[in-house]
């Protein structure tokens, strides 16, 4: 994988949200209307609890550095308030209440509700692309938690009253959104969009709508982007497709040789123990493709021995090169305690060198 114009061969990096310092507390960022933070000690907490994340990446080793989540309320009961309010909430058309989402698990967030044509006015992750560019000179990756499929099917209409116009405006919200992060120095673009999967996992159906929501989204877009097939690790509720797996789903629809506009599909593989591998030869093979595995469970709090870690590069490296894998956690860390998540990437990175060295490359670059 290229970062910065260097290839970089198993590049490491984590999947996103990172457990929050004991002091960072509440409530972040305003609405669209509002300013960016809800005030300045917010801002101040904020920014320094980015910093200290990036810095534990940086101190484990990563190769590419996130800004955390910092603004998921992991303290609370109600830590994925963001996932459904943060990014709809910047953007026109959208007011913050609506009825309970109807799902298991999570009935108590609410929907937020459409009341006009939805348009991008301003950055979404403007200050979290900021806050992190503060922090590092490493390749930054921003992770959005949500996406336009999703957001869709987690919101109450009471403007459009037409599916397939509310998807499409909230793609082209997107669109803007994703190209001001790319021009303005996010190195990889990350959406953990699960609308396809977990579609596909609990219906059969195959939501086509949320691939055109996806391609219209990532139009002219510059920066590396990924795709997190997420499986769910909320406190709220268990993984909703493990065991059984979700890749089978992702299979089907390389065979059916559409095409999907992302650079690199992340998938959870260290708590299925790699089962899954397979299902990726179609995607591999394109070119200009890279594809993430996740070498630590993010739901347990034992710690991967780096062997470990070379262990299951080592059975992606059975199936693909070397230059197409980028190296992760199974999903977001911010469920566990800090010195267990850290004592993971430390892992994470640890194993990665070793398969490094064994592959004749710089262990701490990857360059060769």
């Amino acid at each position: 994988m290229k970062l910065r114009g260097r290839e970089v061969i198993l590049p490491t990096t984590m999947v996103g949200s990172w457990p929050r310092p004991p002091w960072m507390q509440g409530k972040v960022f305003g609405g669209v209307c509002d300013e960016d933070y809800v005030d300045m000690t917010a801002r101040r907490n904020y920014e320094d609890a980015v910093k200290l994340c990036i810095k534990e990446q940086d101190l484990a080793g990563l190769d590419i550095v996130t800004d955390g989540n910092q603004y998921f309320e992991g303290e609370t009961g109600y830590d994925k308030d963001s996932l459904f309010h943060f990014a709809p909430m910047r953007l026109k058309g959208f007011q913050g209440w609506g009825p309970p989402i109807e799902f298991p698990g999570i009935e108590h967030y609410y929907l937020p509700t459409v009341v006009g044509k939805i348009e991008w006015v301003r950055p979404i992750f403007g200050p979290v692309l900021e806050a992190a560019k503060k922090a590092t000179h490493k390749p930054i990756k921003i992770n959005l938690n949500t996406g336009p499929a999703l957001i869709a099917g987690f919101c109450k209409d009471e403007y459009y009253n037409d599916f397939g116009a509310l998807v499409n405006d909230l793609a082209v919200a997107f669109n803007h959104e994703l190209k001001w992060l790319s021009e303005n120095g996010a190195d990889i673009i990350q959406l953990t969009e699960v609308t396809y999967l977990w579609f596909s996992g609990l219906t059969g159906e195959k939501p086509t709508w949320a691939l055109d929501a996806y391609d219209k989204m990532l139009e002219g877009v510059g920066a590396h982007t990924t795709w997190h097939n997420c499986y769910g690790n909320a406190i709220e509720f268990p993984p909703v497709l493990l065991p059984k797996g979700g890749a089978s789903h992702l299979r089907e629809l390389f065979e059916q040789g559409r095409p999907i506009h992302y650079d690199e599909i992340h998938i959870e593989c260290c708590r299925g123990d790699y089962f899954e591998l397979d299902d990726f030869e179609k995607w591999v093979s394109q070119e200009g493709k890279t594809f993430g595995i996740g070498v630590v469970q993010a739901t347990r709090f034992q710690v991967e021995t780096p062997e470990e870690v070379a262990a299951g590069i080592k059975k992606a490296l059975e199936r693909y090169p070397a230059d197409k894998i980028v190296v992760s956690t199974d999903c977001g860390l911010y469920n566990l305690p800090r010195d267990i998540a850290s004592k993971k990437l430390h892992s994470l990175v640890q194993g990665t060198r070793m398969v490094r060295e064994e592959l004749g490359v710089d262990p701490e670059t990857g360059l060769g």
